[in-house]
């Protein structure tokens, strides 16, 4: 696999993690899991979170093979938040707050911080 492709599979692993991710976190306060006993609500949450490791576990393993520990962290951070614009605007339907513009644009500085490393 050449680095475009290891890159190329890294994002699409990681979109699907997010969405794993997202589904796990808020399926649970869904109108369909209203009347969900709490038994059925955390085997929900369990098998998706479950799915979501399937799936971090690849993407992470090549994340490593051209990003370090820390950019491959705040890499998750990028990734999670444009998951969350996602579910906010167009599944639960709540607005995307100046807060937390504001803490992306903190992480997107300290990815570029620690890619071009700016400090020595």
């Amino acid at each position: 696999m050449n680095k475009l492709e290891g890159i190329s599979l890294w994002i699409i692993l990681n979109l699907i993690t997010v969405a794993l991710m997202d589904i796990a976190l808020f399926y649970q306060g869904t109108p369909a899991m209203k009347d969900a006993t709490i038994t059925k609500k955390f085997l929900t949450t369990e098998f998706w979170a479950t799915l979501q490791w399937l799936f971090i576990i690849p993407a992470s393993r090549i994340g490593n093979k051209f990003l370090s520990a820390p950019q491959l962290g705040l890499a998750s951070f990028v990734y999670d938040f444009i998951g969350q614009v996602v579910t906010n605007i167009f599944w639960l339907k709540i607005p995307v707050t100046i807060d937390d513009w504001a803490a992306m644009i903190i992480i997107l500085g300290a990815m570029y911080v620690s890619i071009y490393k700016i400090f020595g």
